[in-house]
């Protein structure tokens, strides 16, 4: 009953696919924060429109690939996800400028 109520120092080692969740997901509270100002932004500013509503939608799922591509183990296509992310911010700061 300790092991499972008590505080764990020690906790039982986790499988290759739970630590490759772990990354992704601190791997997004990384990536996060600058959409959230961006986001924001465009939003208290009035600016907001089909081109932020995309790069927002753009980022989204560009978010969820990397998630997916980690739990599968295709570290070598991350890059594709990442970047696409980037360019669905891109598109949200050039509403602002």
């Amino acid at each position: 009953m300790a092991e499972v109520l008590g505080n764990r120092e020690s906790p039982p080692p986790l499988p290759a696919w739970a630590w490759r969740a772990d990354r992704a997901h601190r791997n997004m509270l990384e990536n996060f924060p600058h959409f959230a100002v961006l986001v924001l932004l465009v939003y208290v500013t009035g600016l907001s429109n089909r081109q932020s509503a995309l790069g927002a939608t753009i980022f989204f799922w560009a978010r969820l690939a990397p998630a997916a591509l980690y739990l599968g183990g295709l570290w070598r296509l991350r890059w594709i996800a990442f970047f696409t992310g980037v360019a669905g911010e891109i598109l949200i700061f050039l509403r602002l400028i």
